[in-house]
């Protein structure tokens, strides 16, 4: 008997070392899972603000998720507003902070999110070609974090994600399009445009044909 109860004496404290043991494990499993799951919303975010940004960063009064403006924003936009960068990036940053800010505290559980930080730069590619670039750098208190602290890890971790994406403004690509198809419509064909454009054409002509003529003389 007294075998016995020493045999389940050593089973009962193997077996509460080895359930101890196995759920310090589980929470740091899952601690590290918070960690790469952590990464991807902050990457994923950012590349969804990133394209929301610059589908309307020259209309900064328009909704960010859906991009919708109404037709008096629209008729009551600034003609040069290419030209006023400054106000249109802080009105731009200021949404994209927001934006990142509510889907991050919306994907995480309260008090996850630490601090974070947002810019925003519109980079000129080309005389008319431009793109956005959204940086955000997130500190989150990663849940369980005590129990990382213990294997020697960081119970405050952070992230930083930057995204790319081409700036287009809709309107001045419906006016170009429009144009484009003036330009190639019977309404333009037919119309004193061409004969003027004949005439400098012409001309042109004329001068080359004089300058090589002159030039062979020579």
């Amino acid at each position: 008997m007294v075998g016995k109860r020493k045999d389940s004496g050593e089973i009962m404290l193997e077996g509460m070392i080895v359930v101890v043991m196995t759920t310090f494990i589980l929470i740091w499993v899952l601690a590290v899972g918070f960690l790469y799951y952590q990464r991807y919303i902050v990457t994923a975010i950012t590349n969804d603000t990133a394209t929301k940004i610059a589908n309307t960063y020259n209309n900064p009064d328009s909704d960010l998720i859906m991009g919708y403006i109404t037709a008096e924003d629209l008729s009551e936009r600034d003609l040069y507003r290419g030209f006023k960068s400054g106000s249109l990036h802080d009105v731009n940053e200021g949404k994209a902070k927001a934006y990142i800010e509510y889907v991050l505290n919306k994907t995480n559980f309260t008090g996850t999110i630490q601090n974070v930080e947002v810019t925003v730069a519109l980079v000129p590619d080309s005389a008319v070609r431009k793109h956005i670039e959204v940086e955000t750098v997130c500190t989150f208190n990663t849940p369980f974090g005590q129990v990382l602290r213990m294997f020697g890890m960081n119970e405050s971790t952070k992230y930083g994600a930057t995204a790319r994406a081409d700036c287009t403004d809709i309107m001045e690509y419906h006016s170009t399009v429009e144009f484009s198809s003036f330009l190639t419509s019977d309404q333009f064909i037919k119309s004193d445009v061409e004969d003027t454009i004949s005439s400098v054409i012409g001309l042109i002509n004329t001068l080359v044909e004089t300058f090589n003529h002159f030039y062979e003389k020579k």
